[in-house]
């Protein structure tokens, strides 16, 4: 496989921010007269847009309304207990040295992904972060990875997605790129292996070279 860039998911690939993540939640329903949901109920529900995510835990009528007041509380939340998972600043910095491009592509909203990967020095090896609202499209929509491809001028043949949800599977299926998955993040080893007889899995992100 000649790969000449790769495309990260983020939250469950290159962080773990999932306590950050469930406080938010757990605060933003509590307010809203809602029932505390647990880590668990709100770690399987993530994966698509905080929109997605709230549908999943109470349902479309008041959806909208709890992902506006999620932002700010999310916001205080985010940088408490994050951090990279294990290999993560040594792969982007070996990529580097291999002259891969990176980037990454993910449904978390735009300004709080790039702050996050700011805030974990990930910025310096990125060529760019889209997240949720910086286009029109989210993932898995084939539209927003050609742009990703198009911005980082590497043909999807010659790109690598690198994710760990079936979102991240149908993201890259969407763009005809090949795709390697992690049981890091939302779903196990197990779930991912059912997604398709082309599914690649690697154990962490310490297993991703050689390609």
């Amino acid at each position: 496989m000649s790969i000449r860039a790769i495309l990260f998911d983020l939250d469950g690939t290159l962080i773990d921010q999932f306590d950050a993540i469930h406080r938010a939640f757990a605060l933003t329903l509590e307010s809203m007269g809602f029932k505390k949901p647990g880590f668990e109920e709100v770690k399987q529900a993530v994966g698509g847009a905080s929109e997605a995510t709230m549908i999943k835990l109470i349902g479309t009528e008041r959806a909208k309304e709890a992902v506006q007041l999620l932002r700010p509380i999310f916001e205080k939340e985010m940088l408490s207990g994050l951090k990279a998972l294990p290999g993560a600043l040594e792969l982007l910095h070996e990529c580097r040295e291999k002259g891969i491009k990176t980037a990454v592509l993910t449904n978390k909203f735009g300004p709080h992904a790039r702050a996050t990967c700011n805030h974990l020095g990930f910025d310096k090896y990125l060529e760019f972060i889209i997240g949720a609202d910086d286009t029109r499209w989210k993932k898995p929509d084939p539209q927003l990875t050609l742009l990703a491809l198009k911005k980082i001028g590497i043909a999807n043949h010659e790109s690598l997605y690198v994710g760990d949800s079936p979102y991240d599977y149908q993201t890259a299926q969407n763009a005809s790129m090949p795709c390697i998955l992690l049981p890091t993040g939302t779903h196990s080893k197990e779930e991912l292996s059912k997604l398709g007889r082309n599914v690649t899995i690697k154990h962490n992100l310490t297993k991703i070279f050689p390609l």
